[in-house]
């Protein structure tokens, strides 16, 4: 090279170099989406630990894979800035402040804000019949935390915020994520966390599909929901057209290192989501809360089938932690992933066609299993009412999504006053459940379960001595009428029951089959006002009894004969589809523990497990596993276990275990692991 063109060659590398370090970086996002593409995030200015972005040390930041600016703010104050999305266009940002609950239009170039009204913004969707622009909020008065409240769901046009409309005020509703489908004809979120399902808006109810949390529905108008699983590395999704269910994992990404991830979010493009990670700092498994400046934006890429992410691209790289990012493909809103039908189909095909329970005319209470939808819609004699148990002591559910009673019990969450009001109008109260022994034994004593007046033992209780049963009905006004029910429980073998008390005599079916009825000697106790419903011992859990509960029907007035059989049918035929899976007992050394949880670093979680790494001391030709992968309990109701300070390196165990795989409970259960090996399957312990 001649010596006078060298400047010339420098002059035009530098220049090179100057549009590859302010465009490379953009132009390597447009060649991972092949579109224009903008990015929204909120990152703080501390130490990072601000992961739900509650604070006032926030700043609104963008990225435009066409302006050359890379990482920028867009607002130049810190404050308070919640979660973010782009307009249809792309042009503008719906921000909340969640201090103020106040929310503003922002321009994503220009910067600058408009308040656009009270409230907490949670989708922004454009109706594709009228080209209006809505925004979705939570808005109203009501308790509220940090993951959940009960202030209704309204929207407003985004041209006209001052005219504003109720949606939804049912349930309570979570923060993130609230996603409206392209037709607006669904909407997937937490009724609330961590109750995940899909809203119909024509029908004015939901259907849950499963249990996690940052719940997100795809972006078209197939109606697929995600819902992250509770060890934060995985989507769990359904399509509800097709009762179709797989898992995608997304804590894979160069640069994650197999840590958690969080804020997983789907864009305005069916293949494309952002997330941010990874998780490091703090103590223990939950290193949520602990934030940190190594987590980043990334956006990934779904294959065509939604099964695996194909690619990843990790939009920031600073020194500070970013979260909440939204992200917008121009011509996002033409991706679609299938055609959907325009009825959905029923993920769950009933026996011979029939629903339990067979009537709902005189419901008060229904709760068939953990992930049902356990709710009565506004015909019923309740109106829309939502069910729920909270597990006690160390009582949890079983891999059939029934209430375990073994070492504790449950209480029922239900509008009780309501409800025993409707009971004592009637002077009729019968009650229906599946139980399932798991022992049956002379010494085995406790309550199945019990209704009775708040904050008073007498009341009606349904109660297991050995191989029999019992009913007890008491009242401060009269002796307590005992009576042996004549079946005969065997361990393992599941029993229908319904129990009716009316005002003069007192009736009991097992399996459909009339086993006892007088007239006169058992009734119904018409002295509550309001009563609470509890399931197994609460009072004394270390004596309580070993089995299981499903399918409870509250009633206010009597089961027909037709009803009843329809009810059994169901109940008992759904029992042969019950299928055993494969377990694995073995004696072992546990070589690598997880950090077990404090109660209070759990959030709203009150039950954790925690992955431990064993070797397996007692090998057979049968089984040539050397080390496995174990989710043992450590947190319940918020208690750390006794038996959780045995996870030491060094320490033996004699455990059995099962494929976690084959425990559909424990979706959505918070699972603390710190080790990373994607070559061994997770088990689950089971004695």
């Amino acid at each position: 090279m001649h010596l006078r063109t060298l400047p010339q060659f420098v002059f035009i590398f530098c220049l090179a170099c100057f549009f590859l370090t302010t465009n490379g970086f953009a132009g390597s996002l447009e060649q991972f989406t092949t579109v224009h593409t903008r990015v929204v995030w909120v990152q703080e200015q501390g130490q990072g630990t601000d992961t739900f972005a509650l604070g006032e040390n926030l700043k609104l930041m963008g990225f435009d894979s066409r302006d050359g600016k890379g990482e920028r703010v867009i607002l130049p104050e810190t404050g308070n800035f919640y979660k973010s999305f782009f307009t249809p266009d792309g042009q503008k940002i719906v921000v909340s402040n969640r201090r103020l609950h106040e929310i503003y239009l922002v321009d994503f170039e220009k910067g600058g804000k408009k308040k656009l009204g009270q409230g907490v913004a949670v989708d922004v969707w454009k109706d594709p019949a009228t080209d209006i622009v809505w925004v979705y909020a939570l808005a109203g008065n009501g308790p509220e935390n940090i993951y959940f409240t009960t202030h209704p769901l309204i929207r407003f046009p985004l041209e006209h915020p001052e005219q504003r409309e109720k949606v939804w005020d049912k349930t309570p509703l979570s923060w993130s994520n609230f996603d409206l489908s392209r037709d607006g004809k669904f909407a997937g979120g937490l009724f609330p966390w961590p109750h995940a399902g899909i809203l119909l808006f024509e029908k004015n109810t939901w259907k849950q599909y499963g249990k996690g949390c940052w719940t997100a529905l795809s972006p078209d108008s197939s109606a697929i929901l995600w819902v992250f699983d509770g060890l934060h590395r995985n989507l769990n999704f359904v399509n509800p057209f097709t009762a179709e269910f797989w898992s995608t994992n997304i804590n894979n990404a160069p640069g994650i290192g197999g840590y958690e991830v969080y804020h997983p979010r789907w864009s305005n493009h069916v293949r494309y989501l952002t997330m941010t990670g990874p998780y490091v700092e703090g103590e223990g498994g939950n290193k949520i809360t602990g934030g940190g400046k190594k987590v980043e934006v990334y956006i990934g890429r779904f294959s065509p089938d939604l099964k695996k992410v194909e690619d990843w691209f990790q939009l920031t790289h600073n020194k500070l932690a970013d979260f909440y990012p939204e992200v917008w493909l121009e011509n996002g809103s033409l991706s679609t992933l299938s055609a959907a039908p325009q009825t959905p189909v029923p993920f769950a095909t009933r026996t011979g066609g029939l629903e339990w329970p067979s009537t709902r005319k005189s419901l008060v209470f229904v709760w068939e299993n953990v992930l049902a939808e356990n709710k009565l819609d506004e015909k019923s004699v309740l109106g829309f009412s939502q069910f729920r148990v909270t597990a006690k002591q160390k009582a949890r559910f079983n891999r059939f999504l029934e209430m375990d009673l073994q070492g504790g019990g449950f209480v029922a969450d239900w509008p009780s006053e309501k409800a025993t009001l409707l009971i004592n109008r009637n002077q009729f109260f019968g009650f229906e459940l599946l139980f399932t022994p798991e022992t049956s034994g002379k010494n085995t004593s406790g309550p199945i379960l019990r209704f009775r007046e708040k904050g008073k033992m007498q009341g009606v209780a349904l109660f297991q001595q050995g191989e029999h049963l019992g009913l007890e009905i008491s009242s401060t006004d009269r002796p307590a009428v005992r009576e042996e029910i004549p079946v005969v429980l065997r361990s393992g073998r599941p029993v229908h029951l319904l129990i009716e008390l009316l005002k003069d005599r007192v009736k009991v079916f097992a399996d459909g089959r009339l086993l006892l009825e007088h007239a006169g000697k058992g009734s119904y106790p018409g002295f509550m006002k309001d009563a609470e419903l509890l399931f197994g011992s609460l009072d004394h859990p270390e004596t309580g009894i070993d089995g299981a509960i499903s399918h409870v029907a509250l009633y206010s007035s009597e089961v027909q004969e037709k009803e009843l059989a329809g009810n059994v049918r169901v109940v008992t035929g759904e029992l042969e589809a019950r299928k055993a899976v494969d377990s694995l007992h073995f004696k072992g050394e546990l070589i690598e523990a997880s950090s077990v949880p404090a109660p209070d670093d759990l959030g709203a979680y009150r039950r954790a497990l925690v992955v431990n790494r064993y070797r397996i001391l007692d090998q057979n030709e049968n089984n040539d596993v050397r080390e496995i992968l174990v989710a043992q309990w450590a947190v319940l109701d918020r208690k750390v276990l006794p038996e959780a300070e045995k996870f030491v390196p060094g320490s033996l165990a004699e455990l059995t275990v099962e494929k976690i795989d084959d425990h559909p409970e424990l979706e959505g259960e918070r699972l603390m692991m710190d080790m990373f090996d994607p070559d061994l399957d997770i088990y689950y312990q089971v004695d």
